[in-house]
């Protein structure tokens, strides 16, 4: 018969005149060889066509997408605590909304997120004039770009392979982040780290695809009945198999065919999904998948242990644990890459804005503000900022509240007036 190759290798791996195959037999060993005879090797690149990674990248680039970038410059007031004032006309802040001619800063923001999840690494150059600050960050990808550290200066050096061209920059021309990286220097890709636990569900996904789209109808074997002939040629054999498969093929299933003599139909091989465990092996390789990034698992479609409570915790842990860690690794290089000596010496810092991503529920997040509101930690400008709205016009906009019951630690008790009728001065007065 002519079987696929890899077919033919599975086969030849079951055990002999077994109808059922059970777990730990036909699935796993049917998709590792599949695995072996043509699915390419899982980068970057190609890490997409897993589900669980497509969701994971998505999920990260669109919370990067909404999260706002700002530049800050801290100082310290008359009373020797910290202050921080934004500074919306600062180059690097007008180059952070407009990057480039042809990206929006969501644009930017969601390729060097997907880039530096799924390399663990960005590569931007920063493209200036004859002079003044940088006009444009066009990115790189990662694919194209090569790392070289000189041993004896520790100096790196990035070449640019772009199809026939090739550029070689200095450090201090290209922006340049990365996560943590076994070398030092170059950034560790998650997808190479679990490739094949990527490809394992890539497999199981094209492997459910082909049985589906057969029918799920059990592989056919043939047999010569007793004291047949086998074909004259293999040339026949070739083409008794392709005109079988051509009609009952595609939508032609479960039509009526007439063998020709001396050819007998065996017992098929039959799959059963459940007891081989199918599903199961995909929620397994989800849920490592997941682990790989430190995804929780809803974000990736797992909702089996899911409750209205711990999503909500499991969004926040997604920000902290997931978002934080790769805005840190984006702020630290900005710093580095995009300030001048005067910029970090006169205190300007960039930060990303995570209060929005953070955000409880409307009714959580209000009484959280009225606490702080009501304790003199913030003003109504201050509230009102903070939820997107214009300050007030009154002067009782920057008005700090203190409640009436409390007072500072050693300064003296001021009692409130008496309540009265206004009559209490008069001294033939009796309440």
């Amino acid at each position: 018969m002519n079987l696929p190759g890899w077919l033919r290798h599975a086969l030849s791996l079951l055990p002999e005149r077994k109808a059922n195959i059970f777990p730990g037999d036909a699935l796993r060993r049917l998709i590792a060889a599949q695995y072996q005879g043509g699915i390419a090797p899982v980068t970057p690149e190609t890490c997409m066509r897993s589900p669980t990674v497509h969701a994971i990248v998505t999920a990260i680039a669109r919370r990067f997408a909404v999260t706002p970038v700002f530049v800050y410059q801290k100082g310290v007031d008359s009373s020797g605590l910290e202050t921080k004032k934004k500074l919306p006309n600062h180059p690097v802040a007008k180059l952070l909304a407009y990057p480039n001619s042809w990206q929006s800063s969501v644009d930017y923001w969601q390729d060097a997120a997907s880039w530096i999840a799924r390399y663990g690494r960005f590569f931007a150059y920063k493209s200036r004039g004859q002079t003044g600050p940088i006009r444009e960050l066009i990115p790189m990808n990662p694919e194209h770009v090569q790392l070289k550290q000189d041993p004896n200066t520790w100096k790196v050096t990035y070449t640019w392979n772009h199809g026939a061209q090739q550029q070689e920059y200095e450090a201090g021309k290209v922006h340049a982040v990365r996560g943590p990286a076994r070398d030092g220097f170059k950034g560790d890709s998650p997808v190479d780290d679990v490739q094949q636990a990527i490809a394992l569900e890539i497999a199981a996904e094209t492997f459910g695809a082909t049985f589906f789209a057969n029918g799920a109808v059990p592989l056919m074997i043939f047999k010569y009945a007793q004291s047949a002939q086998a074909f004259k040629s293999e040339q026949e054999e070739k083409q008794f198999i392709a005109d079988f498969q051509n009609a009952l093929g595609g939508t032609k299933r479960h039509r009526a065919l007439l063998l020709p003599k001396g050819v007998e139909t065996g017992d098929p091989l039959e799959i059963d999904n459940e007891q081989a465990q199918f599903l199961e092996t995909r929620k397994y390789q989800r849920t490592v998948i997941a682990g790989a990034w430190g995804v929780p698992p809803h974000l990736v479609g797992d909702l089996e242990r899911a409750t209205f409570n711990n999503v909500e915790q499991q969004a926040g842990d997604f920000t902290l644990n997931v978002i934080m860690p790769y805005a840190r690794c984006f702020e630290a290089a900005m710093e580095r890459d995009l300030l001048t000596n005067d910029d970090v010496n006169s205190g300007i810092c960039i930060r990303f804005n995570l209060d929005s991503v953070l955000r409880a529920d409307f009714k959580s997040r209000q009484e959280g503000l009225q606490i702080q509101r009501q304790n003199g930690a913030i003003n109504a400008n201050e509230w009102r900022e903070m939820e997107g709205m214009n300050p007030r016009t009154d002067p009782d906009g920057d008005t700090y509240l203190h409640p009436a019951n409390m007072a500072v630690d050693g300064a003296p008790i001021v009692k409130p007036p008496t309540q009265g009728n206004g009559n209490e001065a008069d001294p033939n007065y009796s309440a």
